[in-house]
């Protein structure tokens, strides 16, 4: 069926649809963004979020806006961990609970975003007759998702060069990485001014994002003066609240130097900066993406699967972004690289040029436009 009744079809067979996606922000806020487009097109319809008791989903479940149910389940370790011996003892359980959940509480489409909490969950609802598909916010797919794309009926990928790692190409479709959606209504003095920057200076934001910062801090601290000795440049620093009083303390009372725990008001803090040194996480890599913001890259090296490096070299390929690994960079390498960018207008323009250029900002919206046409496929 096609045209002005689909929507009317949908509406009236969408009761209820399942996510499972979490651990990390990267996991999670993806699903999110489905949910709430999902939400906006068919207000009636339940929905529940998969996760554990561990991941940063339970810590924000008050903030979700939708239910969220808990499994025992956990992820392997690829080093030696305890806890890698429990796996076999709550994997069955949970199973053998998802499934049945699943039988007697019909879900029209099961949704995985990556993370470890997705595999129970997706292979459950397949196993219960239940359509599936999974969503990949890594240039280098994660493990779970290259499982479960062999059960799922469509596999979402952000970066074309993803194909690769699939053999069903069919079920693929490259629609971006889901991102919550950011007002683009504030200009660079208004930011500037919310920060109590000066709007004349150049503006580097730092931030580590949710899986750590410290390699990262270590780097800037030791440059931080070297960097604000030019009285052009001034630095937007969220160091994150486990290292914060530490920076404060060797840092000193630097002009020049703006230091947060945490920035709550990120597209703000976007807004107000010229270039960005950060991680490569998926979250960020989005929200870089859709507002165009020129970054140097520093992966956390102890992504899984390394999947951060991925990203970071996903972008430099195409102009958007400087890598540099952590394992090879030192403060002389970073504080010629900062200075360089942040000095060359024309560059900066470049990027962030480049930088928009790989942005989609529809993501959510075309993924669940395609998720409608396969539930009234089946």
């Amino acid at each position: 069926m096609s045209g002005p009744f689909e929507g009317v079809r949908v509406l009236q067979e969408l009761k209820r649809i399942d996510f499972a996606g979490g651990g990390t922000a990267g996991h999670l806020f993806p699903a999110l963004s489905l949910a709430q487009e999902f939400k906006r097109r068919f207000p009636s319809c339940e929905i529940r979020f998969w996760g554990t008791k561990r991941g940063v989903e339970y810590r924000l479940r008050h903030q979700l806006g939708f239910q969220l149910s808990t499994i025992k389940i956990r992820g392997f370790r690829r080093s030696f961990a305890l806890s890698n011996f429990l796996i076999p003892v709550e994997l069955p359980g949970s199973l053998l609970f998802l499934i049945f959940h699943f039988l007697f509480n019909r879900s029209n489409l099961v949704i995985g975003t990556g993370g470890y909490v997705s595999a129970p969950v997706v292979f459950a609802a397949r196993v219960a007759g239940i359509s599936t598909a999974v969503q990949e916010q890594n240039s280098y797919p994660g493990v779970t998702t290259r499982l479960l794309s062999r059960v799922a009926k469509r596999v979402y990928l952000t970066y074309d060069s993803s194909r690769q790692y699939f053999k069903n190409q069919g079920k693929i479709e490259v629609f971006g990485n889901p991102v919550r959606q950011m007002k683009v209504d504030l200009d660079r003095e208004s930011a500037a001014k919310k920060f109590g920057l000066a709007a004349d200076k150049k503006t580097l934001l730092v931030f580590g994002g949710s899986q750590g910062g410290l390699g990262l801090n270590k780097l800037l601290l030791g440059i931080t003066r070297q960097l604000l000795a030019d009285d052009r440049i001034q630095i937007v620093w969220a160091t994150g609240p486990n290292h914060f009083d530490k920076i404060a303390r060797e840092s000193g009372d630097l002009e020049g130097l703006h230091l947060f725990a945490f920035i709550e008001d990120m597209y703000t803090a976007y807004t107000a900066c010229d270039l960005t040194l950060c991680r490569a996480g998926a979250t960020t890599i989005a929200e870089l993406t859709y507002l165009g913001i020129p970054a140097i890259l520093i992966p956390f090296p102890f992504a899984t699967g390394d999947h951060q490096k991925y990203n970071a070299m996903e972008l430099e390929k195409t102009g958007a972004a400087k890598y540099l690994p952590e394992s090879e960079t030192t403060g002389d390498i970073l504080l010629t690289t900062i200075k360089a960018l942040i000095d060359d207008d024309s560059r900066l323009a470049q990027m962030k040029k480049k930088m928009k250029g790989m942005a989609k900002p529809n993501a959510a919206h075309d993924i669940v436009s395609d998720l409608c046409k396969l539930i009234l496929v089946d």
